[in-house]
């Protein structure tokens, strides 16, 4: 999987691009054809949001830039976990409803009962550890 990081801070561009390369490996998407920009940038209301780009075949991740280092190094694992699913088809969008290993979810369903969201809660600290350990 080809990435690249863009950002104003030279601090942050950095740290993204030190850990990334662990966060692909780790999540078993070193040989995707599927590229990600990570974007920080002012660009999503909470911590971070995954965007599939279907029509070049990539996703973009935005990251809040307020966010101190190691939350943004949290929120990147935590989106780059969307990206392993909606990479791997477990998660799909289709007509406005998330569709969850072929089960459909609407809005009204809460964020914390989302199943793909609490995959990514749950992996994400020890994706983060082991990249920031590497």
């Amino acid at each position: 999987m080809e990435f690249l990081v863009e950002s104003r801070s030279t601090t942050k561009r950095k740290f993204f691009e030190a850990i990334m390369p662990s966060i692909i490996r780790q999540l078993g998407l070193t040989a995707s054809r599927k590229a990600v920009v990570v974007r920080i940038a002012n660009e999503c209301e909470g911590m971070g949001m995954t965007v599939p780009v279907d029509i070049l075949d990539s996703y973009v991740i935005v990251i809040n830039p307020k966010l101190k280092l190691k939350e943004a190094g949290l929120t990147l694992a935590h989106e780059m976990v969307h990206v392993r699913q909606m990479a791997r088809g477990f998660l799909k969008s289709k007509n406005g409803h998330n569709y969850w290993c072929g089960k459909r979810y609407g809005k009204k369903t809460k964020y914390l009962d989302m199943p793909w969201e609490q995959d990514a809660f749950a992996r994400q600290e020890i994706i983060f550890r082991k990249a920031i350990d590497e």
